[in-house]
């Protein structure tokens, strides 16, 4: 819990990897800073296991995996550590020296967004993912509404984005040969579709 964390001025990257072994809930890291990623909203907690299940099960029998969000992410040329909702993990899978726990070379990364951190996801994190070699996809799931926001990297190192905003609707990995229904992400939840595909 935060209240058990120490408030230094500066933590080390050493230090917090130390922290989360016994925090019981997960943190984001940045230059000796912590964050408190918690959600907890009931259909946060569903859209993330509906995609990451969509996910895994067209995944079967490929080399590449889904993983959850206990799987911590470490962004090496900034060096935030962050834990996504959903991540793709394509062998072979490199994790930091400093922590074996930590991966280094996600191929996809999922974000279900929420009010306290979608500027955070769709702002800030793009960023700092963008700069990581391996990931060809990073996704964003609204959880108000039926839209799905897809960014691919292009050839050359440019990122493309796109929205699917209709039920009937797939979010193509075209990379990983994925087609995921937005009806699976989405379901039970009836939620509004708000324009066209764009």
């Amino acid at each position: 819990m935060i209240e058990a964390i120490p408030q230094y001025s500066h933590i080390s990257e050493k230090e917090y990897y130390a922290l989360e072994e016994r925090a019981e809930i997960k943190h984001d890291y940045l230059d000796g800073e912590i964050f408190d990623m918690s959600d907890g909203s009931p259909d946060h907690a569903l859209l993330v296991l509906n995609v990451g299940a969509a996910i895994a099960a067209r995944l079967h029998g490929h080399p590449c995996y889904a993983t959850s969000s206990e799987q911590r992410i470490k962004i090496e040329h900034t060096g935030l550590i962050t834990y996504p909702d959903v991540a793709i993990v394509c062998p072979p899978a490199r994790y930091d020296p400093a922590n074996s726990h930590t991966l280094l070379n996600p191929r996809a990364v999922v974000e279900v967004l929420s009010r306290t951190t979608e500027d955070y996801d769709q702002r800030i994190k793009i960023e700092h993912y963008s700069s990581v070699e391996s990931l060809t996809h990073y996704i964003l799931v609204r959880q108000d509404r039926v839209e799905v926001v897809r960014y691919e990297r292009e050839t050359g190192g440019k990122w493309s984005r796109s929205a699917h905003t209709a039920r009937s609707s797939a979010l193509r990995l075209r990379y990983l040969g994925l087609d995921v229904p937005l009806d699976e992400i989405y379901e039970p939840l009836d939620l509004p579709e708000v324009s066209a595909e764009r």
